[in-house]
């Protein structure tokens, strides 16, 4: 068996990997939907990349807290690695959110997110 280190930088790696298709998806369809509502914009990602939540105002709430993160200070890869240990959602859909989040409600983040 790995060592816990090499076991937790290689999902690292992987999870890098990962988000950074993620955010170049989220930032493409929110940048794509503009012409709507925020909340839309938002939710509309979500939609056609079909990645789910339990109502409108818990994805909403959860792009705030995102917002919120980078404010305080955390990066893309704290951020999604907090995802993936607090939520169900995949590398991939935690990128999408995080990158979906940034783009509609905190875009003076953008530079954050990895290309």
């Amino acid at each position: 068996m790995f060592p816990k280190t090499v076991k937790s930088a290689a999902r690292v790696a992987a999870v890098t990997a990962v988000f950074g298709v993620a955010t170049v998806g989220g930032v493409g369809v929110a940048n794509a939907t503009s012409h709507l509502a925020p909340e839309e914009v938002y939710l509309t990602a979500l939609d056609e990349e079909g990645i789910p939540y339990s109502s409108a105002y818990y994805a909403v709430a959860t792009a705030y807290a995102v917002c919120g993160d980078f404010e305080s200070g955390y990066d893309f890869y704290d951020i999604g690695l907090d995802f993936l240990s607090e939520s169900s959602y995949s590398a991939y859909e935690a990128g999408f959110i995080i990158a979906d989040a940034v783009t509609v409600y905190c875009p003076q983040y953008t530079y954050a997110l990895p290309v």
